[in-house]
């Protein structure tokens, strides 16, 4: 859950997180862009590579599984038998809360960065929002140095 509210991604990166595709002296997570012909769960929904840096708290915490997780080599979030997470798992997690949404924390990081002089540009890169008009023709940069920080500012704010 905590993976989810920190990076403010889908459910269904989340539960389909891959060992393979995190970089765990980096800090460095590659969510890939969805192969032809598969299912869009644990790849990006448009279809594009996605790359963030974890803030160092929630590193840990993943280096921390990581030496736990021995038994599942695939997915990150394992818990029994290999098999990685079911998505809707992670939103009945998130609806023993109340009315909460994985995809309402989407919604949380852009209201706290509205309401934190954070760029929309930069908090729609935060949560690859896809650009439209002018935006998707002229803004390529993906900010990753300032989604890193962001993303530290974020951790710390969320964790208190």
């Amino acid at each position: 859950m905590k993976t989810a509210i920190i990076t403010a991604h889908r459910a269904s990166v989340i539960a389909h997180a891959r060992w393979e595709h995190i970089d765990l002296d980096e800090g460095v997570w590659t969510i890939p862009e969805k192969p032809e012909g598969r299912l869009k769960l644990g790849y990006m929904k448009l279809g594009r590579q996605f790359v963030l840096k974890l803030p160092e708290g929630l590193l840990r915490e993943i280096r921390d599984l990581s030496l736990h997780n021995q038994r599942h080599p695939e997915f990150v979030f394992a818990p029994l038998g290999g098999k990685n997470m079911n998505a809707e798992t992670l939103r009945r997690n998130f609806r023993k809360f109340g009315d909460i949404t994985t995809h309402g924390m989407r919604n949380t990081f852009k209201t706290w960065a509205l309401n934190n002089d954070v760029n929309d540009f930069l908090a729609d890169r935060y949560v690859d929002h896809a650009l439209v008009g002018l935006d998707a023709a002229y803004r390529r940069d993906d900010l990753f140095e300032q989604r890193a920080e962001l993303a530290e500012r974020y951790y710390a704010y969320v964790t208190g």
